[in-house]
């Protein structure tokens, strides 16, 4: 295919996210720094497919073989492909290269944006051209204008199609001009989140059989977000928390598996810092919350957080509106607040408390059960309960330690998560540590939320 990516235009080493291995595309040794080395799958689990099939797509894909049909009819047209950072748009670029390629455009040849037009490509027929363009989101301003200069230049009077994909809102002025002044056949395809059937299938790809509906359940905190969605499942297979058996796979211990904390770590150092800030204060204010607590905890005018929170979110991970902002991701949410330390998670929620002005009494609403600003009080049998926890034992383990039933020990976690303001067991025991220290074990090892 005729290929302009960041190599054509530098030498420097490809950013991480221009890297970033497809959405639904298994982990190999070239893959995107975006998920660091990590364990291989079990021993006893089988090799992964080279790459996994697209999945949720079906509409989009339409939407883009019409472009293509017209290319090969002889017209001229124009596939810009949008989305987050992780929604699978080279993997959707790779697919519609293959179909380009069954309907016999010519996608063997480089084209690089500078220097001399490349030499044309042997072919005596007048077989439409394909040039792709991934992560168009990196090109500056000058590369963008020599595309647009030369999108016809080299071709005459030959069909050609530009598959474009980019982030969403981002990358130069002039190729926001490329896609809006098109001539021919355009198609602007937004790479949303898949589907909760769409995200079942792509389990069943990684994992060899379908998901049990309890494991199902857990892939669902993924918000169908593709890169997470298998980033989660390849993280479970490596800890062994899910159990694939013959018809189904299911769900062993429910935990955030350390791949992924691995994985957002690196999506935030890649951001700028004032929007990798306002994401975590945002965080851990809630998953949902009102943008005037954020300016005394910024310190910025209006007019700068409203370009930070423009930028924040192009990476999909942050909902904007007019007087609120939210986390469209639960899973995504949870990683970044558990990535500021507990005692800065108290700190920032009594700063925004004391920078609330007073109202009275009768204009106050109730408050939707509001997380506690300090750890919780516990009788005895809730320590004992929160110390069995942090020895890692799992629910049956407790039930047997304590002679009770597992239900009994998942109710009576439960009402702790609420009283603790948290929702899973990583957060409980850090809430706790601070005003019970004399508690064994290490949060960072204790499983996840109660099954």
């Amino acid at each position: 295919m005729t290929a302009i990516t960041m190599s054509d235009i530098t030498t420097a080493p490809p950013s991480p996210v221009q890297a970033s291995p497809s959405s639904v595309q298994a982990p190999s040794s070239s893959a995107s720094p975006l998920s660091a080395p990590a364990p291989g799958p079990p021993a006893d689990a089988p090799p992964p497919p080279l790459r996994l099939p697209l999945r949720g797509r079906a509409d989009e894909m339409a939407r883009a073989l019409a472009a293509l049909e017209f290319g090969a009819r002889g017209g001229c047209a124009l596939v810009a492909v949008e989305g987050p950072p992780g929604s699978g748009k080279s993997r959707f670029l790779d697919e519609c290269v293959s179909a380009a390629e069954r309907l016999g455009f010519v996608t063997g040849h480089r084209c690089p944006v500078f220097g001399p037009a490349a030499p044309a490509v042997a072919d005596a027929t007048d077989r439409p051209r394909l040039i792709v363009l991934d992560d168009a989101d990196f090109l500056g301003e000058e590369a963008s204008d020599a595309l647009l200069a030369r999108r016809h230049a080299q071709y005459g009077s030959r069909a050609v199609v530009w598959l474009v994909a980019r982030r969403c809102g981002t990358g130069a002025r002039s190729l926001d001009a490329l896609v809006a002044g098109s001539s021919g056949h355009t198609e602007r395809i937004t790479l949303d989140v898949l589907r909760p059937a769409a995200a079942h299938q792509v389990a069943a790809d990684v994992l060899g059989v379908p998901p049990s509906a309890p494991l199902a359940r857990v892939l669902n905190g993924a918000g169908g977000h593709p890169k997470l969605l298998v980033e989660l499942l390849w993280g479970m297979r490596e800890e062994h928390t899910v159990q694939v058996g013959a018809h189904e796979a299911h769900l062993v211990e429910e935990r955030i598996p350390q791949r992924l904390r691995t994985l957002l770590r690196d999506m935030l150092q890649d951001y700028p810092d004032q929007c990798r800030h306002l994401l975590r204060v945002a965080a851990v204010l809630g998953r949902e919350s009102a943008v005037d607590d954020l300016l005394p905890i910024l310190h910025m005018p209006p007019s700068a957080l409203l370009l930070v929170l423009d930028r924040a979110s192009t990476t999909g991970a942050l909902a904007v509106g007019s007087t609120r902002i939210s986390f469209p991701n639960e899973l995504l949410w949870r990683l970044i607040a558990d990535s500021v330390p507990v005692t800065l998670r108290q700190a920032l929620r009594r700063q925004v408390a004391a920078a609330r002005p007073p109202c009275p009494p009768e204009a106050r609403p109730a408050p939707p059960a509001p997380e506690p600003a300090g750890p919780p009080d516990l009788n005895g049998q809730e320590h004992e309960l929160v110390r069995l926890v942090a020895e890692g034992l799992t629910n049956k383990q407790i039930a047997r330690r304590l002679a009770i039933s597992p239900h009994t020990v998942n109710y009576h976690l439960k009402k702790l998560f609420r009283k603790a303001g948290v929702n899973s067991r990583i957060a409980l025991l850090r809430e706790i540590a601070e005003g019970h220290p004399g508690l064994p074990g290490h949060p960072g090892d204790t499983p996840g939320t109660p099954r």
